[in-house]
């Protein structure tokens, strides 16, 4: 089963590309809007900027199975810092560095899930 699966996964490659690069198209188009989205204030805010990036990283891995970790961490925490930059542009937008502690968070905990999933399949290989 276990040879079933990777082999599904590499024939579905190229559509994880696509989901991978449309959620960060989208996260980026969102982000760097001129106007903010709708619910700012709180942990919504929060929210956001941890699960979208936490998302991308974890795509990314689908996507892009043999990058180094500090790699798709350090392309990610870019992304993040790129965005928060381009909004302290805008007047109707704010850039604040709790976003960015926030998109380190999500970026953070989707390299340690992509590391267990490793982890976890490097233990269920079969024997050769």
């Amino acid at each position: 089963m276990w040879v079933r699966l990777m082999r599904q996964w590499a024939r579905y490659r190229t559509v994880f590309k696509v989901i991978f690069f449309t959620v960060l198209g989208l996260g980026i188009y969102l982000g760097m809007s001129p106007t903010p989205p709708p619910a700012t204030a709180g942990w919504h805010s929060y929210f956001y900027h941890a699960g979208g990036l936490f998302a991308c990283t974890v795509l990314n891995f689908l996507a892009f199975p043999r990058w180094y970790w500090w790699v798709r961490g350090l392309l990610m925490f870019m992304v993040g810092v790129a965005v928060e930059y381009v909004q302290s542009f805008h007047p109707t937008r704010s850039a604040d560095i709790t976003d960015i502690y926030a998109n380190t968070a999500g970026v953070v905990v989707g390299l340690v899930m992509v590391w267990l999933f490793q982890l976890w399949r490097g233990s269920r290989r079969p024997a050769q």
